[in-house]
């Protein structure tokens, strides 16, 4: 992990700048978890927006006031100060600073983290004892403590089971795990179900080592999590084994493999794992095969795949690459695109590594957010 928070130049960004940026440390010190960071940087969002909202006569607020998922955020309003600027800047802090506090106290990487937040609060000139959440009498540090710790008794109840670590209530894997330094894959019970992984050393998305780990399937409950861009008409409810799964805009099952699926579902699910394994080969730096990466060859695709049997024609199969056909004029220039010739195995690591995102990786959420 990062082991200190370089704070921004305060007077060319915003203090909610800052404390994204100190959010997105804290997210690359701490365990690559994707859901569970997307929740934190929503609350934090909402936490920073509220505060400033807060203390506008035209802008509404987004929890400040209203019952989300069932849950009051009870809010009687502030007098507007004379210096609205300096009010926001203390209420977007002290908000933040308690939220991540809470978010990341245990956190893998909490020492780092925590001692960031500890010297970059007291740079602000802030106080960790105003403690107070009477918001109407003692200001704007007392708003932020209230906005966090409103958000923060929310998180308990928003079917995140934060206060477990968020650990899956009832999913199960069907499968034993498999440990990839042993041949074969004996023990697998349901080849279209998941199957978790035993490594003697796992590092995660985060660079994090965790020795002798099996890795848990991530938040496979998180559809009952309260949604915030989700809509209700567009959710599904399943049930197994007597437990409800939601799942917002399903888009169907996979390919699967058995007798009891028709001969084109067992056909492609076979041809997923063929190319992955063809593609793997071009991973082999002894290839002395070239590839053009530049617009010229790249790209320019107008017709994609909307069913399973359409990625066979959409993918070359043996050579790697898509359908793309590249362009044949710069827009801005007027003129032809300067060929790239690379060879494809170092093009193909380079792709890899970006798709892991890692290590130090502020997650796929966390991308959205990085400016």
């Amino acid at each position: 992990g990062i082991t200190a928070f370089q704070s921004l130049n305060a007077q060319e960004h915003s203090i909610a700048r800052e404390w994204n940026e100190m959010l997105l440390f804290s997210i690359r010190n701490d365990l690559a978890r994707p859901t569970v960071h997307a929740r934190n940087l929503y609350h934090s969002s909402v936490a920073m927006y509220d505060a400033w909202a807060a203390f506008s006569e035209e802008d509404e607020t987004v929890f400040l006031g209203d019952t989300i998922a069932g849950f009051p955020f009870p809010y009687e309003g502030v007098e507007i100060p004379d210096n609205v600027d300096s009010a926001r800047h203390v209420a977007i802090s002290y908000a933040c600073f308690r939220l991540m506090y809470h978010r990341f106290e245990f956190s893998l990487g909490a020492r780092p983290i925590l001692d960031s937040l500890d010297i970059y609060f007291a740079e602000l000139g802030y106080d960790q004892n105003m403690t107070s959440t009477d918001y109407q009498n003692d200001g704007p540090a007392a708003l932020g403590n209230y906005i966090a710790d409103r958000i923060i008794e929310f998180g308990f109840q928003d079917g995140s089971n934060e206060a477990f670590d968020y650990d899956n209530e009832f999913y199960s894997p069907v499968n034993e795990p498999l440990a990839p330094v042993l041949p074969g894959n004996e023990d697998i019970s349901d080849p279209n179900r998941w199957q978790p992984l035993s490594l003697d050393v796992f590092i995660d998305q985060a660079g994090n080592v965790i020795p002798f780990n099996t890795p848990p399937f991530l938040s496979p409950e998180w559809g009952q999590v309260v949604p915030f861009a989700l809509d209700e008409e567009d959710l599904n409810i399943y049930q197994r084994d007597v437990d409800d799964y939601w799942v917002y805009h399903d888009p169907g099952p996979p390919p699967m493999i058995g007798d009891t699926f028709d001969i084109e579902s067992n056909r492609y699910y076979k041809w997923g794992f063929e190319l992955v394994s063809v593609w793997s080969s071009h991973l082999d730096t002894t290839s002395e095969i070239l590839w053009d990466i530049s617009p010229a060859s790249q790209g320019n695709i107008s017709d994609y795949p909307s069913e399973f049997r359409d990625f066979t024609d959409f993918y070359d199969f043996f050579n790697g690459n898509d359908i793309g056909v590249g362009y044949d004029m710069n827009p801005i220039t007027g003129e032809p695109y300067t060929p790239q010739m690379v060879p494809r195995s170092d093009y193909a690591r380079v792709v890899a590594e970006f798709w892991a995102d890692g290590p130090d990786s502020e997650t796929p959420t966390g991308h959205w957010f990085t400016i």
